[in-house]
């Protein structure tokens, strides 16, 4: 994994959340900056640097003959109030994503396990013989079995996921989760996978993650005691959070709004001062992003004229493809897309099946724009914003609506999508079974048929990125399907 601040803060957040919950006290040893590195799957780097923030706020001392010894003394009462203010504070979050879990995971999980290395499942396997299962091995065994869908954005967000969500938990004392994660759920994973048992192991994954939701309310009822303060802490995650990339986050913004016609094709954009005020970042993070808007074919700035919006008829011709920023936005739009595919079946099932009759007709009014508007080509951007407003559950939300600012990185095939009669038809084929089944509230076939789309799209994007020479992109295919046409799903009459 790539040595970044990002990867440094998980460390860190972590070890930290560690001494304060005793789970290391005064004078402990921390693991050495190698097995840290091993545990977390990052570089010795990464670890370093984490290590070195803990030593400068005074959480441990570093030495060479030593190690790395903690040195702040937390009391009995000084942990059962940091374990009560942390849980407290985080309660609605942590319930909630414990029920996001499994729409969100649970298909990509299971995929994972099922492609994984040989040499995981063995190294997991000699763990458990040997009675050296942690709570932080099933972890570890998950995390190394995603990275075989080839998906780093993936793998960021499980990372936030941990930070929030487990790390904490299997730090707790009296936790019953960790001893649950030990004793069954990764040795039943684990049996399944070297069985090959694929049928069985999907139904485990979630049996298990739909078992999260109660163990964590017996936990807040059995050891939780402290009243639940009214400002809670959310769970948050932005795939471009360094000061660098921030340029990224504007260009997302106006891309969508370009797409969405907010900005209408030959119109000119807000000038550098007006987007700088407005979107509260300096001139020359509005310069960079306008130069990437520029780079995929979405605009074109000129001098004492301004940025004009281009035609997105002729997106492809104008979007510099041997562009390195370009080609990695256009990653992250499929590797979005990949999430999205897994996802959205689960995720799209239990959120139109919350909807009454009220909230399914509001659904068929914002999908209705794609008709009055003949944008057909945002049938599954339009779709899934359905799931981005309306989910259940605030985590999938958050997710979705961040995965979908990644969406629009595609602008530049939007002329090659419009070229292809395949997937204009298979669009408005879908657009009316989807319309047709949020009428008649029919949530299965809402959810098939997005799902359907979702493929066949994803599957366009992974040929079309190929063929324009971004290679990387054929790592990204979901395994157990295949850009081959004969494997596209059937287009709904």
């Amino acid at each position: 994994m790539k040595n970044d601040m990002e990867r440094c803060q998980i460390v860190y957040n972590v070890l930290k959340t560690h001494i304060q919950f005793g789970a290391y006290r005064c004078g402990h040893t921390l693991p050495t900056m190698e097995q840290s590195a091993g545990d977390f799957l990052v570089s010795l780097d990464t670890v370093r640097s984490a290590y070195l923030r803990l030593q400068q706020e005074g959480y441990i001392t570093l030495s060479t003959n030593v190690g790395s010894v903690v040195v702040r003394d937390y009391s009995e009462s000084e942990i059962e109030e940091n374990v009560q203010r942390f849980y407290s504070e985080r309660k609605h979050a942590l319930i909630d994503m414990s029920k996001s879990l499994h729409p969100l995971l649970g298909r990509a999980q299971w995929a994972g396990l099922k492609n994984a290395p040989p040499a995981i499942y063995a190294r997991t396997k000699q763990q458990k013989i040997e009675h050296t299962l942690n709570p932080s091995n099933p972890f570890q065994f998950i995390i190394q079995a995603f990275d075989s869908l080839g998906n780093d954005l993936l793998l960021r967000l499980l990372w936030q996921i941990f930070t929030f969500y487990e790390a904490p938990f299997l730090s707790t004392p009296q936790n019953p989760w960790g001893a649950f994660a030990v004793n069954e759920y990764a040795p039943r994973y684990l049996d399944f996978c070297l069985k090959k048992d694929w049928d069985s192991l999907r139904k485990s994954i979630c049996d298990v993650q739909e078992s999260l939701s109660p163990i964590l309310c017996r936990f807040y009822e059995e050891r939780i005691t402290a009243p639940v303060p009214q400002r809670q802490i959310s769970f948050a995650w932005s795939s471009y959070e360094k000061a660098s990339q921030i340029c990224y986050t504007l260009a997302m913004d106006l891309l969508t709004e370009i797409s969405l016609g907010h900005y209408p094709e030959h119109t000119l954009l807000p000038s550098l001062s007006k987007l700088s005020r407005e979107r509260n970042v300096s001139v020359s993070t509005v310069r960079r992003a306008l130069a990437l808007l520029n780079g995929i074919g979405a605009v074109k700035s000129e001098k004492r004229i301004g940025t004009r919006v281009l035609s997105f008829h002729k997106t492809s011709e104008n979007c510099d493809f041997t562009n390195p920023v370009v080609r990695k936005r256009l990653l992250d739009m499929a590797r979005s897309m990949q999430i999205l595919t897994l996802s959205c079946r689960e995720v799209s099932e239990r959120t139109m099946s919350a909807l009454d009759a009220a909230g399914r007709q509001s659904c068929r009014e914002h999908l209705s724009t794609v008709e009055q508007r003949q944008v057909y080509e945002l049938v599954t951007y339009n779709a899934l914003e359905l799931l981005r407003l309306f989910a259940p559950y605030e985590a999938i939300r958050t997710v979705y609506g961040e995965l979908l600012r990644q969406f629009f990185w595609g602008y530049a095939l939007r002329s090659i999508w419009k070229k292809d009669s395949g997937q204009i038809s298979l669009s408005k084929s879908c657009f009316h079974t989807l319309m047709n089944s949020l009428e008649t509230g029919n949530t299965a076939c809402f959810s098939e048929t997005l799902e359907g789309l979702l493929i066949s799209e994803f599957n366009f994007t992974i040929r079309n990125l190929v063929q324009l020479g971004i290679g990387e992109a054929q790592k990204l295919l979901i395994p157990e399907l295949s850009i081959a046409g004969s494997n596209l799903p059937r287009r709904p009459h």
